[in-house]
């Protein structure tokens, strides 16, 4: 069967729906996945999606761009979708935007998540939908695949591919700053709400200091940078990581000891890496989102569910940079580090 997964965005959504390719590609299905261009590097490379369609986001959404090209840059994806013929796409999002996409592939057959966790009406578009039993959201892609007559079995999967160049980058990198198993530490996340205080960041590193353990920080744009900057200069500890790239970033973490990380994209890559974390969260329940399995830890703030923006509503710094040091710990120990 030729499945379309429709999930346009973003880093940690795309990882989290990762094990529902690896289902439908073990069950023999060829696998096509719909995403935003900027967020194919996830995905480029992976065992089991034998076709990427980018959707060029920064086109479509510019002001300067003609309204004539951008309908030129649609059709072509439409073009690319219909001529691949699916027997079925799967709306893994469950948003208008992404149901509009599995009704243009042109997919004989439409399945989708149900009212109870797909929004803006995009349920409707769907033949079949999957039940929300589950409580973490991989758990609730996976179970796409049953709408399909796969039934997923045995653990989480992440075919991700094998970055082996950027790997030797980032060895080449920890060898010139003479750093053997760092501790990376991501100062950022999408949301305000689900960052951690950069007080409580420094404190980690001065503990860090004083136990021997090296950090590297991770950033994703310019304010994230001027972030790790001041961090690692209140503590007088910690290496700031060059810019990187996603697969950059992958090369990175996998030479980690343990990662630190909010609820956003480098903390759900070293899950698919399978590299030892401790998941900082705070709007989003850590049952629903936060790695889970040996070697990960998490530690949930108190406040208002979903809140995205009003920081003063979750208390990310009740999070102590010694209850952090001490999952770090515990999630080593139990991966026999």
């Amino acid at each position: 069967m030729r499945v379309l997964i429709v999930r346009l965005g973003a880093f940690g959504d795309i990882i989290h729906t990762l094990p529902l390719a690896a289902d439908l590609a073990a069950a023999g299905h060829a696998v096509t996945w719909l995403c935003e261009d900027r967020w194919m590097p996830i995905i480029d490379g992976s065992p089991a999606i034998s076709r990427i369609v980018p959707l060029p986001r920064k086109l479509l959404r510019s002001h300067e761009v003609p309204l004539t090209h951008k309908l030129r840059a649609l059709r072509r994806v439409v073009r690319a979708l219909r001529s691949e013929r699916f027997d079925a796409v799967i709306d893994a999002q469950g948003l208008a935007k992404s149901a509009g996409w599995a009704a243009f592939s042109g997919a004989r057959l439409r399945v989708g998540h149900g009212c109870a966790r797909a929004r803006e009406g995009s349920w409707l578009v769907s033949q079949r939908r999957a039940p929300l039993q589950a409580v973490h959201v991989i758990d609730q892609q996976r179970a796409l695949a049953l709408t399909l007559g796969v039934r997923p079995s045995g653990g989480w999967r992440f075919p991700l591919p094998a970055w082996r160049g950027e790997r030797d980058r980032a060895s080449q990198w920890l060898a010139r700053e003479r750093i053997a198993r760092p501790w990376v530490l991501n100062v950022g996340a999408g949301w305000p709400t689900k960052v951690w205080p950069e007080a409580r960041q420094s404190e980690l590193l001065a503990l860090l200091r004083g136990s021997g353990h090296t950090a590297v920080l991770v950033w994703g744009n310019d304010a994230e940078l001027a972030a790790a900057r001041r961090i690692c200069a209140a503590a007088g500890h910690g290496a700031v990581a060059p810019p990187t790239t996603i697969p950059q970033l992958g090369g990175l973490l996998a030479h980690a000891e343990v990662v630190i990380s909010g609820d956003t994209g480098p903390l759900h890559l070293a899950l698919a890496l399978g590299v030892p974390a401790v998941g900082l969260f705070g709007p989003v329940p850590a049952e629903r989102n936060g790695p889970r399995g040996r070697g990960y830890r998490t530690l949930q703030a108190p406040g208002a569910a979903w809140e995205r923006r009003d920081v003063s509503k979750v208390d990310m710094a009740a999070i102590s940079a010694e209850a952090v040091l001490g999952q770090a710990r515990a999630a080593l120990s139990r991966m026999g580090a």
